[in-house]
């Protein structure tokens, strides 16, 4: 049938390239060594340990300082040129995450933020980030649930149906999201994958209240 498609409010989901030269070296040497015991939530992940989830790295080691004022500047650029937003950006906690053989993270979202991210710095051609489609199930309204086909591909080539989009990923890129979105990964194949995480929340709300 002959038909046009109108795309609503669609998610952007952007990806940046960003200079990672040494850093996977630097937490390998500098921060693995000094925290020996990372935390690590049996109930949400399996394998996979943060290092200073806590805090903002950025802050803590200089060397890491030139690599969050690049991904700054892409959040802004996402925030403001893509987003639409007014305000400018402050990154408000940074850390590491490293995850090994059949290792995972449950979907889960952030909170308190207003865009997440993640760097990758250790990857090879296993490497994927998932998002679940926010737009599949209401999490605030009554719905009559009738699952479509997941494992049936679209006659049209149309992906409204798929309830996960999933995204291989190589050293040096950051993908940067709304934080409300849904995001991880099961059964990771990539040794000792390293990433580097990171929230933002706006330095003024409706260019009226500086927080």
């Amino acid at each position: 049938m002959e038909h046009q498609i109108c795309n609503l409010y669609c998610q952007p989901v952007t990806l940046v390239r960003v200079g990672v030269d040494g850093v996977a070296d630097f937490f390998d040497s500098e921060i693995k060594k000094k925290q020996p015991q990372p935390l690590s939530n049996t109930e949400t992940n399996t394998n996979l340990y943060n290092y200073h989830n806590d805090s903002n790295v950025f802050e803590l080691y200089d060397e890491l300082k030139p690599l969050g004022d690049e991904i700054l500047k892409a959040c802004n650029f996402v925030y403001q040129e893509i987003l639409n937003h007014d305000s400018d950006l402050r990154i408000t906690n940074a850390w590491f995450n490293e995850c090994g053989i059949n290792g995972g993270q449950a979907l889960h979202n952030h909170v308190n933020s207003v865009l997440s991210g993640t760097v990758y710095l250790r990857t090879d051609e296993n490497t994927q980030i998932e998002f679940l489609n926010r737009h599949i199930v209401s999490d605030v309204t009554n719905q009559i649930i009738d699952e479509p086909n997941q494992l049936k591909e679209n006659s049209y080539g149309y992906y409204y149906h798929k309830k996960y989009a999933t995204f291989s990923v190589r050293e040096g890129d950051c993908m940067i999201w709304e934080s409300y979105l849904r995001h991880g990964y099961t059964n990771n194949k990539t040794p000792n994958r390293l990433s580097l995480s990171f929230n933002l929340f706006p330095n003024n709300l409706n260019c009226l209240y500086k927080i």
